[in-house]
């Protein structure tokens, strides 16, 4: 006599994790003379002109790329891709 035994395995239970989701804290950098925006800051540290040439720096200041006017925080937001920033 043979006994067959069988093991509970759960669906899905090999399933790899699903990746973690990547999330971006940003805000603008704005002209204060102009108020165009300049560009953005990706979690505090890297920052994307939306044109090019739309910020430089002077004595560790990021001044507008097109007036060289004062660039100040505007609006902030989360996005989980880059193409919703903004």
């Amino acid at each position: 006599m043979s006994v067959m035994t069988m093991s509970a395995v759960t669906p899905g239970a090999f399933a790899p994790a699903p990746p973690p989701r990547i999330r971006i804290d940003w805000f603008e950098l704005t002209c204060l003379p102009c108020g165009e925006v300049a560009g953005y800051v990706e979690n505090q540290r890297i920052v994307r002109p939306v044109f090019p040439r739309g910020i430089r720096l002077e004595r560790g200041r990021p001044l507008c790329g097109r007036c060289g006017g004062l660039l100040l925080s505007g609006e902030r937001g989360v996005a989980f891709s880059r193409g919703t920033i903004g």
